[in-house]
């Protein structure tokens, strides 16, 4: 059975980079049981191989984390001071393009049955509907912006990170994590934002649950006390996979 968490501080900002992220949460499981337990419970190890990304061909950054960790302003930062050097992946989407709007500029306008086909295909890294419109990013969207040159930013919901791990994309995951409870709210007060105390909790619960969920998938965390030095660490890291070989997955390089 899974051992319960205990004696966790909810005002630590986690503990993911000073374990081994190959590290998984071990489950014992019983043939017999009528509980459905998914391959993702039992403990496995992957076999690793050093990777040096290609001049040519950059690896996607994956920016994840609970909301208000500021992985959004992250990306936005990059893509408005180095255009030329990153980009976003151009989303699909089953709503009417706008007057100022061109296809495949904002957005892949397609129908609804082509989107559908296409999601269940597995397709799309991500998708959902808002306002009764289907909008997804495909791994065709992001291989576009590899294929340009340029490094493919993403901010993903942890659920995405499998599919985008089993497409041929070799993502870099970085795991956008939140201060302590005090920091992060002096953070969003400067951005006119008051969270109650309890907001504030469920928040940073968030992050540990992302944390314990899904850490096995992250490539490094960074902890964004500071903004412009979380903003400068990214930049460093995103720097160091042209100069230093990474571990990746060995089927990844078959």
């Amino acid at each position: 059975m899974k051992k319960p968490i205990v004696d966790r501080n909810p005002d630590s900002p986690g503990k993911l980079w000073k374990k081994n992220k190959k590290q998984r949460k071990k489950t014992m499981c019983n043939p017999n049981s009528n509980v459905d337990y998914s391959g993702d419970d039992i403990l496995t190890y992957e076999e690793m191989a050093l990777y040096h990304q290609p001049a040519n061909r950059k690896r996607p950054i994956a920016l994840i984390g609970s909301p208000n960790s500021g992985q959004d302003e992250l990306r936005r930062r990059l893509l408005s001071i180095q255009p030329d050097r990153f980009s976003g992946a151009v989303p699909h989407t089953t709503r009417s393009p706008r007057i100022h709007e061109k296809n495949g500029r904002e957005y892949h306008f397609v129908n609804r049955l082509a989107f559908e086909t296409d999601d269940a295909a597995g397709k799309f890294i991500e998708s959902g509907e808002y306002a009764r419109n289907l909008y997804g990013t495909s791994s065709d969207s992001v291989q576009q912006v590899i294929n340009s040159g340029r490094i493919c930013l993403l901010c993903l919901h942890t659920k995405s990170l499998r599919v985008l791990r089993s497409s041929n994309l070799k993502p870099y995951v970085i795991f956008i994590a939140p201060p302590s409870q005090e920091r992060l709210r002096s953070l969003l007060a400067k951005d006119g934002k008051n969270p109650k105390p309890e907001e504030l909790k469920e928040l940073m619960e968030k992050a540990w649950e992302m944390e314990q969920a899904y850490g096995h998938l992250f490539d490094t965390a960074i902890v964004n006390s500071e903004p412009d030095t979380a903003f400068h660490e990214l930049l460093r890291l995103i720097d160091k996979l042209d100069t230093e070989p990474q571990w990746v997955p060995s089927s990844w390089l078959c």
